[in-house]
C-alpha cells in the first residue's frame, strides 16, 4: 500500500530585542573618531559580485545539468534494467507464470507487467486498462501478482500506478486478452492478493503482508479464510489435491494436509520460493540460489543445483522446466528439474 509522507512543520521562535550598541568613542579633543574610508569597501563588494557572475557563467549550466540528471535517475525512468528495480522495497517480483497459448514467460514486477517470448529476448512491457464499477477506469501494469487461468486468460491482484483513480488495492481482477483489458471479480479496494494458485475448481489466494489465505470455489467471487502460522512469502498448492499446501514464510517452510486448517513446520530456512507444476514434483529455491526438490509434498527435500544468484521468484511450465529471475534482472531457465540453469534473458 502506498504510504503518505509526513510534512515537517517549522517551529516558531520568539524574537528577542537586540542589545543597544555602545556609542563610538570620542578623542580627547572632542571630535568624533574618523570613519573608515568607503572606497575600499565598495571595491571589495564589486569584486565579489564580479566573481559570482563569472562563476555562474562558467559552471552554472553544468550545475543545472547535474540537478536534472539526479532528478531523472531518482524517478525510476532511467533504470539499468527496465523490468526490475532492485532498490525498491520487496517484493521486487510479485509473480512469474507461463502463458499456455504460446509458451511465453510473464513477469509481474515492481516496474511493470512484462512478456518474454518463448525463444527468449528482452522482456516486453504490457500495459492494460482496468474497468471497475465503483472507481471507473485506469491503467495498470506495475506491482501485479499474476496467474494464468488458461490461454491468454489472466488472474491478477496488486496495485495501480501512483495518482491513479483506481484504489490502492485492486482485489481480484481478470483479463481474457493477455493483459490488454481487465475487469473486476471481487474485493476491489479491499484486498491485495499474492501467490495466486489453482487446484481443480479451487482458487487459493494469500493476502500480502497478512497471516491470511483465502479459498474460493466460485472463481473468486466469494472466499473462505484460512490462517497460516505467519504472513506468506510464497505458496504452493498440489495441482491434484487441493488439501495439500506448502507455505514459505520468514520463519521457514510449513505444510498443511487439510487445506490450511492445521500446519506443521518442516524446514527453518526462511524466504524461499516455491513451484508445484504437477504430480509429486515440488520445487524450492532458497536465498542464495540453492535449488531443492521434494517428491512427498514438502516433508523431505533433496538438493538439486543452484541458480548462481539471488532469486526473486520461481515458476514451472512442466515437471522439469523451471524459470527464475535474479535480483539483477537475469532470467534463468532449467529443463532438468533445477540441476542446471541457462540464461534466458541477460541484463
Amino acid at each position: 500500500m502506498a504510504r503518505g509522507k509526513k510534512r515537517r512543520h517549522a517551529g516558531t521562535r520568539e524574537a528577542s530585542a537586540a542589545p543597544a550598541r555602545p556609542a563610538a568613542p570620542k578623542p580627547a579633543g572632542g571630535e568624533p573618531a574618523a570613519r573608515p574610508p568607503v572606497a575600499p569597501l565598495l571595491a571589495v563588494a564589486v569584486g565579489l559580485v564580479v566573481i559570482g557572475v563569472l562563476g555562474w557563467l562558467l559552471f552554472g549550466d553544468s550545475l543545472s545539468s547535474g540537478e536534472e540528471d539526479a532528478s531523472t535517475a531518482s524517478d525510476g525512468t532511467e533504470l539499468a534494467v527496465p523490468w526490475i528495480d532492485p532498490d525498491r522495497p520487496p517484493p521486487n517480483v510479485s509473480a512469474m507464470d507461463v502463458n499456455p497459448a504460446d509458451g511465453s514467460l510473464w513477469l509481474g514486477t515492481n516496474t511493470g507487467l512484462f512478456r518474454v517470448p518463448a525463444a527468449g529476448g528482452e522482456p516486453q512491457k504490457v500495459t492494460g486498462t482496468l474497468r471497475t464499477n465503483e472507481y471507473g477506469s485506469g491503467e495498470i501494469s506495475q506491482e501485479l501478482a499474476i496467474r494464468f487461468d488458461g490461454p491468454d486468460r489472466l488472474l491478477a491482484s496488486g496495485h495501480p500506478p501512483p495518482d491513479s483513480p483506481l484504489p490502492a488495492a485492486l482485489g481480484l481482477i481478470r483479463s481474457e486478452d493477455a493483459g490488454k483489458t481487465w475487469t473486476e471479480i471481487s474485493e476491489v479496494g479491499n484486498a491485495d492478493f499474492h501467490a495466486l494458485q489453482r487446484s481443480g475448481d479451487a482458487l487459493v489466494a494469500a493476502l500480502f503482508g497478512e497471516a491470511g489465505i483465502n479459498v474460493s470455489r466460485d472463481g473468486g467471487k466469494t472466499f473462505e479464510t484460512r490462517s497460516p502460522p505467519a504472513p506468506l512469502i510464497d505458496l504452493a498448492v498440489d495441482p491434484d489435491d487441493v488439501r495439500r499446501w506448502v507455505a514459505a514464510t520468514a520463519d521457514g517452510s510449513f505444510t498443511s494436509a487439510d487445506e490450511g486448517g492445521t500446519w506443521r513446520q518442516v524446514d527453518p530456512v526462511p524466504n524461499s520460493w516455491l513451484a508445484w507444476p504437477a504430480g509429486p514434483d515440488l520445487y524450492r529455491i532458497d536465498p542464495g540460489g540453492a535449488v531443492r526438490h521434494s517428491a512427498d509434498g514438502g516433508k523431505t527435500w533433496q538438493d538439486r543445483g543452484s541458480t548462481g544468484g539471488e532469486p526473486q521468484s520461481l515458476t514451472a511450465s512442466g515437471p522439469r522446466r523451471l524459470y527464475t529471475i535474479l535480483i539483477d534482472g537475469t532470467i534463468k531457465e532449467s529443463r532438468d528439474g533445477g540441476r542446471t540453469w541457462t540464461d534466458l534473458v541477460t541484463p
